[in-house]
């Protein structure tokens, strides 16, 4: 008789937790703006009462309205009077060290949230004297002092902090959030709130918090180049990872593993996820009229220059993509060099443990004061829902969350769930759930099952962009299978769900459906930059 009592109880538990916990948040987040555009001033107070940010963590800075800025502002207009500020307000505990320097041993604060209109990036300047170069570190990289913005606001609390050169990231392949965190206490995580419009920011905003509510669902797209030797291949290594990690946490994946970009023939449905690489400008299925990514998406291409502006809806990376709808994305405001731009595998994986786009975003950077930006709100939580706890009563019917229950019921591999699969597609009508296995039998060239799965994927598809999509995979498997190996499809339709154990059975003795040992690390052997579009 006290079993409902207990439930609500339970409840209220958890729902008093999770106010708890984004109440740190809020509290230790400052929310900064250029009091120069007015826009910039009315985006930071819209985030913050979105956020449940006090004003007085809302601190405007007179700056110059355009992207790129010198060393001078920004030593002199930001992070001089930041520094003050955090100071003052008790936000930092100092010290002064007996060689002078001043050392944050204490901090309340690790959020920035940049607004649109803050300044972007800063210019290079030769008349600066560098420190000694960093041990292993080529003149490349310490002979350079331009940098973003943002990646100088996350170093400059740290005592190596110099305007040259780079850090290496104190946060990088963490796991723990930053509030339960005792690394570097002047370490900050920021991420800028930017886009080609302010509408666009707006709904960034509103999308982010909308998503938390529920999680992000939908399909995952990785656009790999099909590197396995030579300069560039630690790119391709993130991109099969990301895959691996993405299907193993129960998300529909597919992998384009050829040279080119995905085509703009290939439709892109339901995105939730992509990741890519490589070309300068946005391009491909992204640049249909009628493309949209799902509320919330997170959304990244790596290239070198993929946020070198974020007032364009057409060049680059990081505005097109989130004015087709993204929340959030990566990005590079100069040559960074491959090795020190974010590893994306390390990102998404952090993200799906629940943690923040800024924690996530900055546990994947290597370096800092160097050309890394993160675009979408700090505060982001994307899976939080997936790793709390809900009355499935209340839920809509959700084809994906279907979809990740299978594939964590088989061991985190979808090869060992054909049976549910089928049975799930019979009661649904959907042909996500085939065409997701058959993506997946594809890429461990299991090719006839492949086969089977997206023909049977066709009959059951109703949109006419994911009708075309089917009947590419067809057609490009149809090519990889030997006459041997090939068979025509019988014209039946397919048999009720019954029927399908013994078949399926079969099949799984047929093929090593264990799941794949994880690829090792790559040791990291210097660096390489990023190649230009035409190399």
């Amino acid at each position: 008789m006290f079993k409902p009592a207990a439930g609500l109880l339970v409840f209220l538990a958890l729902g008093m937790a999770a106010a708890f916990a984004e109440d740190r948040l809020a509290s230790a987040t400052l929310v900064l703006f250029n009091s120069n555009d007015p826009e910039s001033a009315e985006l930071a107070r819209y985030y913050a009462s979105k956020r449940s940010i006090s004003a007085a963590q809302v601190i405007g800075f007179d700056l110059p309205v355009s992207e790129e800025i010198t060393r001078e502002v920004f030593n002199r207009q930001i992070a001089d009077p930041l520094r003050s500020q955090l100071i003052e307000k008790g936000w930092w505990s100092v010290r002064q060290l007996p060689e002078g320097v001043t050392r944050v041993f204490d901090t309340r604060i690790r959020f920035l949230a940049l607004m649109r209109g803050f300044p972007l990036k800063i210019s290079s300047d030769p008349s600066i004297e560098l420190p000694p170069p960093m041990e292993g570190i080529p003149p490349a990289v310490s002979a350079r002092n331009d940098a973003s913005v943002d990646s100088e606001l996350a170093a400059m609390g740290l005592p190596e902090f110099v305007p040259g050169g780079l850090i290496l990231n104190p946060y990088f392949g963490r796991f723990t959030p930053i509030l339960e965190e005792s690394v570097s206490p002047g370490l900050l995580l920021p991420t800028r709130l930017d886009a080609p419009t302010v509408a666009m920011v707006c709904k960034m905003i509103d999308d982010s918090i909308a998503t938390e509510k529920e999680g992000l669902w939908g399909w995952a797209y990785v656009d790999g180049r099909d590197i396995t030797k030579g300069a560039y291949i630690e790119g391709d290594h993130w991109m099969r990872k990301l895959v691996e990690i993405l299907r193993q946490s129960g998300i529909p994946t597919i992998f384009d593993n050829l040279p080119e970009t995905f085509q703009e023939t290939f439709p892109i449905t339901d995105a939730a996820v992509y990741f890519g690489w490589y070309t300068g400008d946005i391009n491909g299925p992204f640049l249909r009229e009628n493309f949209r990514f799902r509320p919330g998406a997170v959304a990244v291409h790596l290239h070198s220059f993929s946020a070198s502006t974020l007032r364009s809806s057409a060049n680059h990376w990081c505005g097109p993509l989130i004015a087709r709808g993204a929340a959030a994305t990566l990005g590079n405001v100069y040559e960074p060099y491959l090795s020190f731009t974010a590893n994306l595998d390390v990102f998404q994986d952090r993200l799906l443990t629940g943690v923040t786009l800024a924690e996530a975003a900055w546990m994947s950077q290597r370096a800092i004061s160097w050309m890394g930006v993160v675009i979408g709100d700090p505060l982001y939580k994307p899976y939080q829902a997936w790793n709390q706890f809900s009355d499935p009563r209340g839920r809509q019917e959700n084809p994906f969350r279907r979809f990740r229950s299978i594939t964590r019921s088989s061991r985190s591999n979808i090869l060992l769930a054909m049976l549910p699969i089928h049975e799930a597609t019979m009661e649904t009508g959907d042909s996500m759930f085939l065409e997701a296995l058959g993506n997946a039998q594809m890429d461990a060239d299991h090719l006839p099952p492949a086969l089977d799965s997206f023909r049977d994927a066709l009959k059951m598809a109703k949109d006419p962009d994911v009708q075309a999509r089917l009947k590419l995979e067809i057609a490009f498997v149809s090519r990889r299978i030997s006459p041997e190996e090939f068979k025509e499809e019988p014209p039946e339709e397919i048999p009720p769900a019954e029927t399908f154990s013994e078949e399926f059975e079969a099949k799984e003795k047929e093929f090593d459906l264990s799941p794949p040992k994880p690829t090792p690390a790559l040791p990291w052997d210097g660096l390489q930059n990023l190649p230009y579009p035409d190399l």
